[in-house]
């Protein structure tokens, strides 16, 4: 008795699994898109969330800043004269809206334009990737930030 493969079986089994591979190619490119903007949309709350805690911990007004794909977290007590506490550069290509965020000595944001430690404001970040257009598909994260202080990470800005 003979074991093994015969050169057609072998070619037939190859051409299957290239249908296979060219069908799955579009979902592939958009699991890899909403993997890098979910992988940024984290990166974005992790620095949020250590801008709130660092406000909190130096008994300080501390400054989130987004532009482009940079995002930085500064002291900023005195706006002249602030002190870059952490800087990141978000991965893949993903870039944010360009925000600023103040977070007083309690965590919440405020708005220093107005009266500081009254007037608070809620704030949001979005995300997107150059050349994709945000649907239910290609899911664009939103970072949100309360009046009162809670940062919530949205699965799509679209939704959220």
């Amino acid at each position: 008795m003979r074991r093994g493969l015969t050169l057609i079986e072998l070619m037939v089994t190859v051409t299957i699994a290239g249908i296979l591979m060219v069908a799955a190619a579009p979902q592939f490119a958009e699991y890899t898109n909403n993997s890098r903007l979910r992988e940024s949309g984290v990166a974005v709350q992790t620095e949020a969330l250590f801008a709130q805690s660092e406000a909190i911990k130096r008994n300080r007004i501390v400054r989130l800043t987004t532009s482009n794909s940079t995002v930085q977290v500064h002291e900023a007590q005195d706006a002249t004269a602030m002190t870059l506490l952490r800087e990141r550069t978000l991965p893949g290509g993903v870039t944010a809206a360009a925000a600023t965020v103040d977070f007083t000595p309690r965590g919440y944001p405020v708005n220093r334009a107005v009266t500081p430690s009254v007037d608070f404001a809620s704030a949001s970040i979005d995300l997107s990737l150059p050349g994709v257009t945000c649907s239910s598909d290609q899911r664009c994260p939103g970072l949100r930030i309360d009046a009162g202080g809670g940062i919530r990470l949205c699965g799509n800005k679209l939704s959220c």
